[in-house]
């Protein structure tokens, strides 16, 4: 199947951020009192903050304040990107360019607010490479519901069929199989473990890694 274009998700996929969420929960965690593991975060990574406040509910039966918890970690992230600006992940210019080059369209779909979002993508110098957005704040459904990646497909005129669907999460790899699209991971946080392997149609070790794939037949991707 021939892929006309490519759907980003954001963080932990073009930019380095899951670290600073994790740090951020940590330091709340730390702050209110509660533990949170990695198999909470997992959970929680590519979900929307309506779903999260949910689990929370669910896991800690009412007795932590998710909210709370939520801006203590958004402050942390904040000051670190102030200071540090948007760290990127590793070949995400090398994806972009060659997309761009190659006239293939890039949206991106992120659970992030709007407001967040373009205000990473103006800092990181990615605004001009995107065709198409989806923010978290424009869905009624997050993932892993599809909704979002649908919306994405429609936004670029593009059949899901013929997308090819970059993320890095569990709730995320599972939202781009559901839309019918071609899905791959680039692990982040997350490992590419047995439970997600399923939902993978390819792994790929970074985003330069996924360009191979596009090129090989054209932009007929072709399963490892």
């Amino acid at each position: 199947m021939k892929i006309n274009a490519v759907i980003f998700d954001m963080d932990g996929l073009m930019f380095d951020t899951e670290r600073l969420m994790k740090a951020g929960w940590e330091k709340a965690s730390r702050e209110m009192g509660f533990t949170l593991t990695e198999y909470h975060l997992s959970q929680m990574r590519g979900g929307t903050r309506e779903r999260s406040s949910k689990l929370f509910e669910k896991w800690f039966d009412g007795a932590v304040d998710y909210d709370r918890g939520r801006a203590i970690r958004t402050q942390y992230q904040r000051e670190y990107i102030e200071k540090h600006g948007v760290p990127l992940k590793k070949g995400l210019m090398e994806l972009l360019t060659y997309l761009e080059d190659h006239r293939i369209p890039a949206a991106v779909a992120t659970s992030t607010a709007r407001s967040e979002a373009s205000r990473y993508w103006d800092m990181a110098g990615v605004t001009p490479y995107i065709t198409a957005s989806v923010c978290g704040d424009e869905v009624t459904k997050g993932k892993p519901d599809p909704e979002i990646f649908l919306t994405a497909a429609e936004k670029l005129q593009t059949p899901p069929k013929q997308c090819l669907i970059l993320e890095d999460s569990l709730n995320g790899i599972r939202a781009a199989k559901a839309a019918g699209a071609w899905s791959c991971m680039v692990p982040d946080l997350t490992p590419a473990v047995d439970e997600i392997r399923p939902f993978c149609d390819l792994i790929c070790e970074d985003l330069s890694r996924v360009i191979p794939y596009l090129d090989s037949c054209g932009s007929s991707l072709q399963s490892p």
